[in-house]
This record gives C-alpha cells, sequence and structure tokens, in this order.
C-alpha cells in the first residue's frame, strides 16, 4: 500500500520530495487578495499557486468526486447553470430567498474528514494509506483548517459537506408541497402556497450542525405580484426564464456602440451575447438579425474584427 505521496507521484510524473514539500507547506502556497463586495465590504481571495493546484485537481479528480452531492445544489455541477437553477422556481407563485454567512471560510476540514470517514471507499480504492491520505487532503485543500474563497477545490468541498444538509430540505421541502434549491450559499424555496416564517428557523437550525448561520441582510419574501429574481435571473409573470428588461437593453446599447462607434469592450460584449444566447436563444436571434443592418455579414464576425 503506498503513502500518497507516493500515489500522486505515480500519477503525476512528479518527485515524490518536491510533493511533500508543498504538502507540509501547502499554507504558503497562497497569494491572497482583498477585492471589493457590492455592499461596500471586503472579500479575501486566496488563490493557490500553480503547484499547489495541480495537486488540488488531483485531490479532487481522484477523491472528492467518488463522494456524494445532492441534487439539490445547482452550483459547481456538471450540466447545471443558473438558468436550469432558475427553472425550477419557474411556475411557484411565493419565493423566498436567503444566504450563508461567510460560506467558504466557515467550513473546516473536521467537516470534510469526518465525511471522507463515513466514506472510506473513496480512499480504499486508491490503495493508499487511510490516515495519511486524510491528513494530506487537509493540507491540499484547506488553509489553516478553513476553505478558501478562489481555490479550485473549494467549490466541490462546499457541496460535499453540504449533501445532508441540502437532502434534509428537500424532505422537509417536499413534506410542507415547497421546492427547494441552492447554488453556493444561496438558498431558495418556493411554493404555489403562502410561505411561513417558519422556514427561517427551519433552515438556521439544520445549519447549526456545520456551524454555519444566516444572512439575514439578503434574506426576503416575494410573490408573483413583484419582480421574482432567482440567482440573478428574472422569473417573468409568464412563468420565463429571463435576464431582464434593463440588462436586455444594456446589451442592444453596447452593440450598436460597438458596430457604429467602434465603442467597448469586444470580449465582454462577446460574453453578453453567449449569455443571452444561453438564457433567452429566441432575444438573441432576433437581435442578431436586427443588428446586421449595421455591419455587412454577421455581427459576430463584425464585433471579433474590432477587438478591443
Amino acid at each position: 500500500m503506498m503513502t500518497v505521496v507516493e500515489k500522486i507521484s505515480v500519477d503525476l510524473k512528479l518527485d515524490k520530495n518536491y510533493i511533500s514539500k508543498i504538502i507540509n507547506r501547502a499554507d504558503f502556497y497562497y497569494k491572497d487578495y482583498i477585492i471589493p463586495k457590492r455592499n461596500n465590504g471586503k472579500r479575501l481571495i486566496s488563490q493557490a499557486s500553480p503547484e499547489l493546484k495541480t495537486l488540488q485537481y488531483w485531490t479532487v479528480k481522484n477523491v472528492l468526486s467518488k463522494l456524494p452531492v445532492s441534487m439539490g445544489t445547482y452550483a459547481y455541477k456538471k450540466g447545471d447553470s443558473i438558468k436550469r437553477h432558475a427553472e425550477q422556481h419557474k411556475e411557484s407563485k411565493f419565493l423566498f430567498h436567503t444566504d450563508i454567512k461567510n460560506f467558504f471560510p466557515n467550513i473546516s476540514y473536521a467537516l470534510l474528514s469526518d465525511i471522507i470517514k463515513a466514506n472510506q471507499l473513496c480512499i480504499n480504492q486508491l490503495n493508499i494509506e487511510f490516515d495519511d491520505a486524510i491528513e494530506a487532503i487537509g493540507k491540499i485543500c484547506f488553509k489553516k483548517s478553513k476553505l478558501c474563497i478562489g481555490t479550485v477545490s473549494s467549490p466541490c468541498i462546499s457541496n460535499i459537506v453540504l449533501y445532508e444538509f441540502d437532502e434534509k430540505m428537500i424532505e422537509y421541502c417536499n413534506e410542507n408541497d415547497m421546492k427547494y434549491s441552492r447554488y453556493a450559499d444561496d438558498i431558495y424555496v418556493s411554493s404555489m402556497k403562502y410561505i411561513s416564517l417558519d422556514i427561517i428557523a427551519s433552515i438556521s437550525k439544520l445549519l447549526q450542525k456545520y456551524n454555519l448561520s444566516l444572512n439575514y441582510t439578503k434574506t426576503w419574501f416575494c410573490s408573483k405580484k413583484y419582480r421574482q429574481k432567482v440567482t440573478g435571473l428574472v422569473i417573468t409573470s409568464e412563468g420565463k426564464v429571463s435576464i431582464g428588461l434593463s440588462r436586455r437593453n444594456d446589451i442592444k446599447k453596447m452593440i450598436y456602440n460597438k458596430l457604429i462607434y467602434n465603442e467597448g469592450n469586444s470580449n465582454q460584449i462577446l460574453g453578453y451575447l453567449s449569455f443571452l444566447k444561453d438564457i433567452e436563444p429566441e432575444t438573441y436571434n432576433s437581435i442578431i438579425i436586427k443588428y446586421s443592418n449595421y455591419c455587412q455579414g454577421d455581427i459576430i464576425d463584425a464585433i471579433k474584427t474590432n477587438i478591443s
């Protein structure tokens, strides 16, 4: 049976001493950034070095991907998107949203290690020493035993840690004729019936097991009488998912200014068009046809021609 260092060395064709050095000094292989939040606060981003990131990718592929993730979460999973997430609630009349406070930084390695111990097959199938692997994963994926924002393994770990929470919320909502979903730290519950304040206490109680709490400043209820938004997308009164009128008009304005005055960032405009195509394909097609009158040929080619 191999140590985890020996296994990584074989898989990645790297020197064992080199790998050991990175794992044992992993906390020093981060570069920290401070970025502003939308609410005027500050957010700490800890970006792993290429060397450490390589070990994190190995851990995700060989260990973390083997652990269960709930169908109730729609972030960081292959095949999921904010559109697919929003569509889960498009037919409901009432919507509830809340936010998990300081999500990643409050997830400790102890939470993940308990799950790995309960699912030892994810380690045993690699034919490596279990206790050695447990210790190494903690060093590779956590900084000072806390999950970091900006680390490649953090999204996967957050879904793994909250698997039981998600499953209990799905069960609770099914029993009460409601729909549940989570997108990273955003929690949504919707229903055809009025959603009582009891939902707040129920979610808060379940989160206590993980030493997590709700951000009450981002907690709200909404009905069809008002514009409903799910992860930034608008649920229309007809039960469709939309990017919203304001954002749609902004995209049109950017396209016009680029084609007529060659103003604006081409890559940014192309990104917005790709986003629009995914959320509202019919609107995307109509814009392509309409603005083709302002250029010769396809507007995508015209925008690419003037990259700036």
